[in-house]
């Protein structure tokens, strides 16, 4: 059993101190005057500032963790919007590119007409092209 971070060893020690340093006698006297003062001690503004203080050293190391992260995620999100106007840019080129040459393409209408020939031709045979598979190897017996 753990209070307050003192085992039971630990206070069987300490009441035996203070049992020898203040006698039996004045046990009562002395604890009602320790309690008043941890009383007023916990009440004062002092140990209030106290205690924010040391609150706030034990959380700074997760703030600025915290803190940290967020900067960085600042920036990924700042890199990622000029990724995306870079993007939005180089789609608008592209669009204006190919309505350019839809456009030139629509204009030259002989050129289109032969294009669309070109894609009619049948594909030459082999005999036209010349390319015989190689004869299979002859048995030899």
């Amino acid at each position: 059993m753990d209070v307050i971070g003192i085992g039971p060893l630990e206070l069987m020690f300490i009441i035996l101190i203070v049992i020898l340093v203040v006698g039996p006698r004045d046990i009562g006297k002395t604890a009602r005057s320790v309690g008043k003062f941890l009383n007023r001690l916990y009440k004062s503004e002092e140990w209030q500032n106290l205690t924010k203080a040391s609150r706030a050293l034990r959380t700074l190391p997760q703030r600025l963790a915290r803190e940290a992260e967020l900067e960085e995620l600042a920036s990924i999100r700042n890199s990622l919007k000029d990724t995306a106007r870079e993007l939005q840019t180089a789609r608008k080129e592209i669009a204006s590119d190919s309505n350019a040459a839809l456009r030139s393409y629509g204009k030259d209408k002989s050129a289109r007409k032969q294009a669309m020939d070109s894609w009619k031709k049948p594909l030459p045979s082999k005999e036209e092209s010349g390319d015989d598979p190689p004869a299979p190897p002859a048995d030899n017996p």
